[in-house]
């Protein structure tokens, strides 16, 4: 009768490791075992990488390194991109800032990547995306005072959108009498460089623009996210709010917007990324209703 090893593993290990004295049909099998398990995983490897690359430009340099870096990631991601982040008693502004959005008509667009994250299908025509850039060039010049443009922390490149100064507060006027100083019972309004919610490196970054499909990046208030993904405008980061060997690579409500469809995504877009200014600095970036299906808190101050 034959014998059987001692441990499970011994056997395969005799099949693993080259014999002291090797015969043909030895190497044969071992050849044929390291080749059945190398390919497969070699041409994964190089498919995957190849995808990585696709995706085009991100917050992770496009090297091998890099790929190795958000294999490693992987494993951190949520399970679902669609399930909202949850607000706790010490979320501030205690309210989201959109009211009403309209469905997004048509399925989901298909979306890959982690960093770079990105849309695979549906993507934005090169008139959409300049669209978008006028659209968040407009937002930026009419309020001066508290936002400004700058390329994405996140991503290291790109058209971002950054609160300047986000709470609008009141200060005594000092004046000097007798020599003595003293506050002025009259008071005058000024704006402090602070925001309410942190972002990147706390920057302040609302959103940031991807050039290669017209998708965009932003932090919003969890009930906005909610809405933002129950109707069919965006989803979750894969590691929104994950902490990693204890740092949080992004805040847990950043979400991708899908690129615009037409004009009138480019609207209801413009609408969430105030909804990003609402959250990041507690002030409104707009007056309510937008004539696009949109009701919004408008002008409401902390």
């Amino acid at each position: 009768m034959a014998a059987f090893p001692d441990h499970p593993l011994h056997g395969l290990t005799r099949i693993l490791v080259i014999p002291a004295s090797p015969n043909f049909g030895g190497y044969l099998l071992y050849s044929a075992l390291l080749i059945s398990v190398l390919l497969p995983a070699y041409r994964f490897v190089v498919r995957d990488y190849h995808d990585f690359l696709s995706l085009g430009p991100g917050g992770t340099p496009s090297t091998f390194a890099g790929y190795l870096r958000v294999s490693c990631l992987r494993l951190f991601a949520i399970k679902d991109p669609f399930t909202p982040p949850v607000a706790t008693p010490a979320t501030l502004p205690t309210d989201g800032y959109l009211l009403r959005l309209p469905m997004r008509r048509g399925p989901r667009p298909k979306v890959a990547g982690i960093a770079p994250h990105r849309q695979l299908n549906q993507k934005g025509t090169p008139q959409l995306h300049q669209a978008m850039r006028d659209a968040l060039h407009s937002l930026a010049a009419i309020y001066p005072t508290r936002l400004r443009e700058g390329k994405s922390c996140f991503e290291k490149h790109g058209l971002a959108l950054f609160m300047a100064s986000c709470l609008e507060l009141e200060a005594p006027t000092v004046t000097s009498h007798a020599g003595l100083n003293h506050i002025n019972a009259q008071k005058e309004p000024f704006l402090t460089p602070t925001h309410l919610n942190p972002t990147c490196a706390d920057t302040a970054e609302i959103c940031h623009l991807h050039a290669s499909e017209s998708s965009m990046h932003l932090t919003l208030h969890p009930s906005d996210a909610a809405l933002v993904i129950a109707h069919g405008w965006g989803e979750r980061h894969p590691l929104a709010g994950r902490l990693i060997f204890g740092k949080r690579i992004v805040p847990s409500g950043f979400v991708m917007v899908y690129a615009p469809q037409d004009e009138t995504h480019v609207g209801i877009l413009l609408e969430i990324v105030r909804a990003g200014g609402w959250w990041v600095g507690g002030v409104g970036l707009g007056k309510g209703e937008r004539g696009v299906g949109v009701l919004t808190r408008g002008e409401r101050w902390l």
